[in-house]
């Protein structure tokens, strides 16, 4: 029993540790429309589960009206949650437990890792979490610079290695195509030596190592039992490869059970002590046979009515047999008689019985009764039945005193007809007696409403409906009720702003789909990150709005100040690009004051190449 309860709390306890499923300690509701017979209500949520990082399902249960529908699932947002949403991490729903919500990095633009070359980094605005990448383009070999297409800066290629080829001593090389005679060694791995071959590496393909004399390649033979003249073996497995085997000869032996002996009776065999196997059918069994009966002779006696007999019959001196039959009492062989009631005026008896071979009788006689008087009240005539004066009868006999009066004969009123209506009963011309109850009244039952069926009509959104109903096309029978119409069900759906879009709600009723949008909202506008050079003067840059793959492109700004050793340098201040070829680095945390007017984060830009602003 402990364990029992232990395993369920345990089963319990993993269901709640489930993501994306909430078990509901107390019921809540949503509104529904059925599908079936079309009413809207209230039913209870059974359960939520996460449908995605936006929307949880509803399952609910069947409508209380048609019984149908149930278990279907309805879409919400996910809600709730106390603690605020950060680039990695969401808020928690209160319904399905799932997360939602994350808002994702909000990166800065690339900078060169000169201290570490042919990488650079990037930073997120919000969390200060770092992403490090591997710079690309340019054209950069094992001994050549070249410019990364991300960030800007400087770098040398990797090597550009040819194919691996085995050096037969457990390693494997490879040599650089640039001719700066570079050459890599590795050990040969993977592949898995076997009884017979060596290990084949899953790089160069070169053998390697040494053969694994516990990898053979096994075929298992089943079992097979000895019998008593034949050996056997147990299960076994044999390599293919080598030859390797695990089988074992088991060999051949009877298994003797002894039996003891049995002397012979009259009527059955009998047999020495012997020997039997218990897997085969060998044996020392040697029969004897029945001795038969020593009988003796016994004379017959005949039945009588009261006292058994038997025929001849034999017996064994040796055992019970015998062939003795037992013939029954004869009983009496009866002879039935029917009983005769005494009357007034003769003698009667009982039903007896007599037998036909002996003097055996159950006769008892019963002596006259005389006869035993009723006396009867007169009774008068009526219309249909006869009347009588006072009389008496025998009880016993048909003696009596009785004289007949004849019937009166009825004395007829008439009555007119009344035809039936839909709810009352009606009649035909009759009559009845004025002296007794008798009437030739025939009832008409009433003739029932003759009834028209309407179908039902479904109420709408914007009119009334009816249930079925029926009416009497003799009267002005009808069960005709109403239905108000439902009025719109509208479900609201909001479309979010983009950079070039603008946003609004969708309403939409639920039952007849009428919609219309409302609560517009302006699109956002393309936010962009850092400018990089195209190379052609021009500069461009990717959209930092989650969703949006728009990449912007314009002219660069050329702007010319005179260094103090009197150099004079052109370049772009927005993406940094010189005349010189030179890349000049962004200053992230720069601040400026406008003379006049006021400036945005977006219009003020500092660079610098090491030495002057």
């Amino acid at each position: 029993m402990k364990k029992w309860l232990i395993w369920c709390l345990t089963v319990l306890a993993m269901v709640c540790l489930i993501p994306g499923i909430v078990l509901k300690a107390a019921a809540e509701t949503v509104p529904v429309h059925c599908a079936f017979c079309g009413i809207r209500e209230e039913r209870e949520a059974r359960r939520y589960e996460k449908y995605d990082s936006n929307y949880h399902k509803v399952y609910v249960t069947e409508c209380q009206n048609c019984h149908n529908d149930g278990n279907i699932t309805h879409l919400q947002v996910h809600s709730g949650g106390t603690q605020g949403p950060t680039c990695t991490e969401g808020k928690i729903c209160e319904k399905c437990g799932a997360e939602y919500g994350v808002l994702g990095h909000d990166w800065g633009a690339w900078t060169p890792n000169y201290a570490s070359n042919g990488t650079h980094t990037r930073r997120c605005k919000r969390c200060n979490a770092e992403e490090t990448g591997s710079c690309s383009g340019g054209y950069a070999t094992c001994d050549t610079l070249g410019m990364c297409n991300t960030c800007g800066g400087s770098y040398y290629g990797g090597h550009a290695w040819g194919e691996w080829s085995s050096a037969g001593n457990g390693t494997h090389t490879r040599s650089c195509t640039n001719y700066c005679r570079e050459v890599d060694t590795a050990k040969c791995t993977g592949g898995k030596a076997t009884c017979t071959t060596k290990a084949v590496c899953e790089v160069c393909g070169g053998e390697y190592g040494e053969k694994d004399p516990n990898n053979h390649d096994l075929v298992h033979h089943v079992a097979k039992a000895p019998t008593c003249t034949e050996i056997g073996w147990d299960a076994y497995d044999r390599c293919i490869r080598c030859g390797y085997t695990t089988r074992k000869e088991l060999p051949a032996q009877h298994d003797l059970k002894q039996h003891a002996a049995k002397a012979p009776t009259c009527t059955e065999k009998g047999w020495n002590a012997y020997e039997t196997c218990s897997r085969c059918d060998y044996t020392t069994y040697t029969e004897l046979t029945a001795l038969n009966h020593d009988l003796v002779q016994h004379e017959a006696k005949a039945p009588t009515c009261t006292e058994k007999g038997w025929n001849a019959y034999e017996t064994c001196s040796r055992c019970d047999y015998t062939t003795y039959a037992e013939q029954p009492a004869l009983n009496h062989a009866l002879v039935q008689h029917d009983a005769q009631a005494p009357t007034c005026t003769e003698i009667g008896w009982d039903a007896y019985k007599t037998c036909s071979r002996c003097d055996y009788t159950t006769y008892a006689e019963l002596p006259a009764l005389n006869h035993d008087l009723v006396q009867h009240e007169a009774q008068a005539p009526t219309c249909t039945e006869i009347g009588w004066n006072a009389y008496k009868t025998c009880s016993r006999c048909d003696h009596t005193t009785y004289a007949e009066l004849p019937a009166l004969n009825h004395a007829l009123v008439q009555h007119a007809a009344k035809a039936p209506t839909c709810t009352e009963k009606g009649w035909d011309a009759y009559k009845t007696c004025s002296r007794c109850d008798y009437t030739t009244y025939t009832e008409l039952p009433a003739l029932n409403h003759a009834l028209v069926n309407h179908d039902a009509q479904a109420p709408t959104c914007t009119e009334i409906g009816w249930d079925a109903y029926e009416t009497c096309s003799r009267c002005d029978y009808t069960t005709y009720t109403e239905l108000p119409a439902l009025n719109h069900d509208y479900q609201a759906v909001t479309v979010e702003p983009t950079c070039e879009t603008d946003g609004y709600t969708v309403f939409t009723c639920s039952r007849c789909k009428d919609s219309y949008t409302a609560d517009p909202t302006d699109k956002l506008g393309h936010q962009f990150g850092a400018w990089s050079p195209n190379g052609t003067g021009s500069q461009s840059a990717d959209c930092l709005r989650q969703g949006c793959a728009h990449t912007g492109s314009t002219d660069c700004r050329k702007f010319t100040f005179r260094t103090a050793e009197g150099e004079t340098l052109t370049f772009c201040p927005v993406c940094g690009q010189a005349e010189n070829a030179a890349q000049l680095e962004m200053i992230n945390a720069a601040t400026a004051w406008p003379l006049i007017g006021s400036l945005s984060a977006e219009d003020v830009t500092a660079r610098t190449n090491g030495e002057y602003l």
